[in-house]
C-alpha cells in the first residue's frame, strides 16, 4: 500500500516504512533567501466563508489555504504517489487503520511556534470538533478516533475502522497552529496560521484577502520550491462576476483569473498577452442535485425524467464553446472508480421523458405544461449566482419547459445559500466538487450530510452508506475501485445529480506569470510563480 514521491526512495508493502524522499525535479528548488518585490493579484469568485481550512469547503479557501498552510504530504498531477510535506516518511498498518508520520524537526509555524506531532494532533481533533462544523474534511478524514503523540515528531493517527482513503486525502488537511487555535479561539477564522510559503496579512470582507510571503520557508517539496517563495505578496481580490475579473484581467488590475465567461476566455487563447490553463481534475462534476426529499422530486420517475430532458452538448455547445466534455457519472474520467459502462445511463430523449412523467401522472395541460391533481409541475431552482451555472440554469429552465415542466429560478449568493441548500428549500442546487479520493461520496451523499454537509440531494441510502464505507476499508486497489464503481452506478440509478460537464480547472493569466504549478484536483500553487 505503500506510495512514493519519485525516484530517489524505496517502496515496501503494506505495513512497510515509506519514505517520501523526492528526487529534483525540473522546477526550481532554491533554498536562497529570496528578498525581490513581486507582486501578484488573483481574483477570486466567492467570499470566503472562513478562513479556517478546517471549516470551509470553497474553492476559494481551498486557494488561500494552499498558500498559507502546508500538509503532512504532498499529490501533484505526473508524479506517482506523494510527495513529502511536513512528513518525510510514513508508516500504514497492514489494515489501513494505523498512519504512522515521522515529521520535520526544522519547521516553524508563522507565528514562531514549532512544528510538531502536537499540531497534527490538534489540527485533525480540531476538524471533528462539532464546533467547527467542518463542511468537507471532517467527512473527507472518515472514521477517525484519535491522533497518538508518540513522540515530539512522531505522530499516530488512528481510524477506528481501516481509511484506505486516508493516504490520498492527507495531502488535502493543511496542519494548523495549535498556539495561534488556542490564542484566538473561534476568531481563527479572521486569523489562519500555518507554516506554508505564504504568511495571512489581512482580510478585508467584501474586497480582498492578503498574504506575503514566508522569509523562513525551506521545507516545501523539490518538485515544487524548496526554500522562501519569489512572490512577496498576493492580493486575493474578491470579484463574483466574470465580466468584472476579464475587464481587471485586460486593465492589469489582476494578473490570474479563475472561471472566465467561455467566450472571453476564446478571445485570448491565441494572444500572446495571456495564457489559458486547462487542467484536469479528480472528484465530481459540474452538476445539478436534485432533492429527494421535496415533493415531486422525491419521486424517482420525476427524477429520471429530468435527466432524459436535460441537453448536456447544447449546454456545453452554447455556453462554453466546446471548452469541456459532457459528463455522465459523479466521477470524472481521471477518478478511481469512474466507469462509463455503468454510470453513463441517461441521454437526451425528451420522448423518454416525456413517456415518464406521464407515467408518474404529470400529464400535459393548458400550454403544453403538466398538472397532476390540478396542481403545476413546478421546480424551484436555486442557483448560486456568479458561480459559473447562471447560463446553465437558464438553458436548463428552457430545456425543462420543452417537456412541460416549469422551473422558477432564484439566485443566491454565499455563503447564505448553504443554508438554503441545507434546509432543502430548492428542488434543483448547483455544484461541484474537487476532491483526490472517491471517498468524497461520503461528504457528498452521507445520510448523516443531510442538513448540514454537502448531502443537498438530501438522499439517504443506508445500503449506499455501507457500500462507501466498506469501499474504505479495502485496500486492494482493484476491490476497492471495483466498489466506487458500484456506488457511482447506485448514484447514477437513483438520479440524484444531473451531470453537465467534467470538472477542470480554468485560468488565464498574464503572459508575464510564470512558474504555476496545480495538484490533482486543480487547485493553484505559487511556492514558484513570479509575475
Amino acid at each position: 500500500m505503500g506510495l512514493l514521491g519519485g525516484a530517489g526512495g524505496v517502496v515496501l508493502t503494506s505495513g512497510g516504512l515509506v519514505s517520501l524522499l523526492d528526487a529534483c525535479s525540473s522546477a526550481s528548488s532554491t533554498t536562497t533567501t529570496t528578498s525581490g518585490t513581486q507582486k501578484l493579484t488573483m481574483a477570486v469568485f466567492q467570499e470566503p466563508d472562513t478562513l479556517d481550512p478546517s471549516a470551509s469547503g470553497l474553492i476559494t479557501v481551498g486557494t488561500i489555504s494552499r498558500c498559507v498552510f502546508d500538509t503532512l504530504a504532498w499529490k501533484l498531477p505526473g508524479r506517482s504517489g506523494l510527495l513529502p510535506g511536513l512528513a518525510s516518511s510514513y508508516e500504514v498498518s497492514p489494515d489501513a487503520t494505523t498512519y504512522t508520520f515521522k515529521l520535520r524537526q526544522d519547521v516553524k509555524f508563522h507565528d514562531g511556534t514549532a512544528f510538531d506531532a502536537n499540531a497534527v494532533k490538534v489540527t485533525f481533533d480540531h476538524i471533528i470538533d462539532p464546533a467547527t462544523k467542518s463542511k468537507s474534511a471532517a467527512a473527507a478524514l472518515g472514521p477517525y478516533k484519535e491522533t497518538q503523540v508518540v513522540d515530539s515528531h512522531t505522530a499516530k493517527v488512528v481510524f477506528s475502522q481501516p481509511n484506505a482513503a486516508f493516504l490520498n486525502e492527507v495531502a488535502g488537511f493543511s496542519i494548523i497552529s495549535p498556539a495561534a487555535l488556542q490564542k484566538y479561539g473561534a476568531d481563527f477564522a479572521h486569523n489562519p496560521v500555518g507554516t506554508g510559503p505564504f504568511k495571512f496579512k489581512e482580510y478585508v470582507v467584501g474586497q480582498h484577502v492578503v498574504v506575503e510571503r514566508n522569509p523562513d520557508y525551506n521545507w516545501g517539496p523539490p518538485a515544487l520550491r524548496t526554500g522562501p517563495p519569489l512572490l512577496s505578496q498576493i492580493t486575493f481580490r474578491i470579484l463574483a462576476d466574470p465580466g468584472t475579473r476579464f475587464n481587471a484581467l485586460q486593465t492589469g488590475e489582476i494578473q490570474f483569473a479563475p472561471n472566465l465567461n467561455p467566450q472571453d476566455i476564446a478571445k485570448v487563447k491565441a494572444d500572446s498577452h495571456y495564457r489559458v490553463y486547462q487542467v484536469s481534475s479528480t472528484g465530481m462534476p459540474w452538476n445539478i442535485m436534485v432533492n429527494a426529499q421535496k415533493p415531486p422530486t422525491d419521486d424517482l420517475t420525476v427524477r429520471q425524467a429530468l435527466q432524459y430532458a436535460t441537453d448536456q452538448s447544447s449546454i456545453i455547445k452554447t455556453l462554453y464553446f466546446g471548452l469541456h466534455q459532457a459528463a455522465d457519472s459523479v466521477f470524472t474520467p481521471i477518478t478511481p472508480g469512474y466507469d462509463r459502462a455503468t454510470q453513463a445511463i441517461y441521454s437526451h430523449d425528451p420522448a423518454k421523458a416525456g413517456q415518464l412523467l406521464d407515467q408518474a401522472g404529470w400529464t400535459k395541460g393548458s400550454g403544453g405544461m403538466r398538472q397532476k391533481n390540478g396542481q403545476p409541475l413546478n421546480l424551484k431552482f436555486i442557483n448560486i449566482s456568479g458561480f459559473g451555472f447562471d447560463g446553465i440554469s437558464q438553458l436548463m429552465q428552457s430545456q425543462f419547459k420543452d417537456v412541460g415542466i416549469a422551473v422558477d429560478i432564484a439566485d443566491q449568493s454565499f455563503p447564505a445559500v448553504g443554508d438554503a441548500y441545507n434546509r432543502g428549500d430548492h428542488h434543483l442546487a448547483d455544484f461541484f466538487y474537487y476532491d483526490v479520493d472517491p471517498f468524497f461520496l461520503r461528504a457528498i451523499f452521507g445520510s448523516d450530510q443531510i442538513a448540514h454537509g454537502f448531502n443537498w440531494e438530501h438522499y439517504s441510502n443506508p445500503t449506499l452508506d455501507a457500500l462507501v464505507d466498506r469501499a474504505n476499508g479495502t485496500v486492494e486497489a482493484a476491490q476497492r475501485t471495483a466498489l466506487y464503481k458500484q456506488a457511482g452506478k447506485t448514484v447514477m440509478e437513483a438520479a440524484v445529480i444531473i451531470p453537465i460537464y467534467n470538472s477542470d480547472g480554468l485560468f488565464v493569466s498574464s503572459s508575464s506569470v510564470k512558474g504555476v504549478r496545480f495538484t490533482v484536483n486543480a487547485f493553484p500553487l505559487f511556492h514558484n510563480a513570479s509575475s
